[in-house]
This record gives structure tokens, C-alpha cells and sequence, in this order.
């Protein structure tokens, strides 16, 4: 009787740790994988704002509704901005594009980064801030004001799928982000045509230097059976922080490998023929990894 008891005591243990297993699965303390965000993914449509599938709603401004951004464009501070990048961002780009941005990979997940990434979103915030103020011309920056509040990237992070990513790796998940998207050819949208990334060389860098700090770019568009007019493109450069404005603008004109030219420096380094503040660095051999 009582190895009757044992059996059906030790079974009703087995069956409640099984119940605990399969309703509350084992989970990191800071992150639990999620699907692809790929999976879900929404055809672009012109008449609404930008929407990833990572963002939990849809991105919206009071500042920028359609029937306020009618009104803008009857005020005299707007038409007198019309030279300046940021008019041009909201004109261009309203509502499809905003909020405007990058969509960044994470591919660093240490314990120390952990302290570190909300400073590394920050400074690359700030950074785009600044860029869009310094094209300001007077007291006059509402138009600079605005294109700052449309601001919003896209940030691609899982350790589970992320870490130590390579750019093959990344390249490919974006591609066929942009497949899902039905672009068949480079877009005129910058957050289209490259995605940044943020390893952990980068992440340090720019806590280093909140300017000079680089980033990682992957030429989304990028065939290694094309030919180029640069030998050594490959598809992939670091940009530093304070060219990231510069880029984003540049973009929305021109495909990522018309935006460099070879200095006679090695072949290492890389600058923008359009805008002198954008500055690259990029090596003759580019690796798997940004590590």
C-alpha cells in the first residue's frame, strides 16, 4: 500500500513540474527570444506613416497630423525654409517615410552593454538632432523643431539571433525585409536602402567619443557580381557619428556606393564627394564580422 502511495505521490510531482515547464519556459532575466519580425511585415502605403514591426502601435505625432501639416505649408517660417534639408525631409517624405530614420542591428549583448545602449541611443539621437539644428538659419527652427519630432529608428535586437552577428548574416535579414516590402529597386528612401550596425566595437566607441564614435552600414542593395566604380566596395562601411545626418540626406539621392570615392590614402579611407562633414572609414578587406 504504501508503494502504491510513493508511485502516485512521485507522479503527481512529475506531472507538476511538468505543468510549470510547459506554461512558464525558461527565459533570460532581460530578454526572451521573439519571432522574426520579418513575419509580419506590411506592404508600404503612401497615404499612412511608416510602421515597423517591431514598434508595439503605430508611430503618431499631434504635431504632425495631416490637417496640421496642411497648415504648415501655409505659413510664411514654412515656404522660407524650402532650401533646407530639414523642409525637404517633411515635404518629401510626409506621410509614407515618417517618422524618418535608420533601422539599427544590435549584435552586442555583454553585461556592460546592457549599461551602455540606452547612452549609445542616446548620443546617435543627439547626434541627428544636431545635425538637422545646424542647418537652422537664424532664431527660426520650427521647421528643424519638426523634422527632430518625426525622428524614430528602428532598433533589431535578440540576443538569441543577434549576438555576434555577421553582415552576410544581417545583410540577408534585411534584404529580405525589403523583399517583403516589394522593393524591386533601391529606393529614394535612406532607411531603405541601408541598415546600421552596432557591435561591440562600435558601442565602445562611441561611449569613447560622442562624435567620432563609429557605426557599421550595410549596403542593402549590394551584388558581390556587380561591378563597381571602387575596386574594394564591398558593401559595407563604418560612418561616424557625426556624419550620420550627412548620410541620411545623401541617401535619399543616391545609392550607397556612388556616396564614396577612394583617397589616396591606402584605400582606407572613404569620403563623401558631396558633403565634406560625412567621413567613412573602411577597410581594403572587409570580414565576416565587424568584430
Amino acid at each position: 500500500m504504501s508503494l502504491a502511495i510513493s508511485i502516485i505521490y512521485y507522479l503527481l510531482l512529475l506531472l507538476l513540474f511538468a505543468y510549470f515547464v510547459y506554461h512558464f519556459p525558461a527565459t533570460s532575466t532581460s530578454y526572451a527570444s521573439v519571432n522574426d519580425p520579418n513575419d509580419q511585415v506590411e506592404e508600404l502605403d503612401h497615404e499612412k506613416f511608416y510602421h515597423h514591426p517591431v514598434w508595439s502601435q503605430r508611430w503618431h505625432h499631434p504635431e504632425l497630423t495631416e490637417e496640421a501639416f496642411s497648415k504648415y505649408q501655409q505659413e510664411p517660417w514654412f515656404k522660407n525654409a524650402a532650401s533646407r534639408p530639414s523642409h525637404q525631409i517633411l515635404t518629401e517624405f510626409f506621410p509614407y517615410n515618417l517618422p524618418w530614420g535608420f533601422i539599427i542591428y544590435r549584435t552586442v549583448y555583454t553585461p556592460e552593454s546592457e549599461e551602455l545602449w540606452p547612452i549609445v541611443l542616446e548620443r546617435i539621437a543627439e547626434t541627428l538632432k544636431g545635425g538637422a539644428m545646424s542647418e537652422a538659419r537664424g532664431n527660426e527652427t520650427r521647421v528643424e523643431q519638426l523634422t527632430f519630432k518625426s525622428h524614430k529608428d528602428v532598433i533589431i535586437s535578440d540576443p538569441h539571433r543577434w549576438d555576434t552577428a555577421s553582415i552576410p548574416q544581417i545583410r540577408s535579414h534585411f534584404v529580405e525585409y525589403l523583399r517583403k516590402l516589394n522593393q524591386t529597386g533601391c529606393p529614394d528612401i535612406p532607411r531603405l536602402a541601408c541598415c546600421l550596425v552596432i557591435d561591440e566595437k562600435s558601442l565602445r566607441s562611441i561611449i569613447k567619443d560622442e562624435r567620432r564614435g563609429f557605426l557599421g552600414v550595410i549596403d542593402g542593395w549590394y551584388n558581390p557580381e556587380e561591378r563597381y566604380d571602387s575596386a574594394s566596395y564591398r558593401g559595407f562601411m563604418r560612418v561616424q557619428l557625426i556624419g550620420l545626418w550627412s548620410l541620411y540626406l545623401n541617401l535619399a539621392r543616391n545609392p550607397m556606393d556612388m556616396l564614396v570615392r577612394i583617397t589616396p590614402m591606402a584605400g582606407f579611407q572613404f569620403t563623401m564627394a558631396v558633403m565634406g562633414r560625412f567621413r567613412m572609414k573602411m577597410g581594403m578587406n572587409i570580414p565576416r564580422t565587424m568584430h
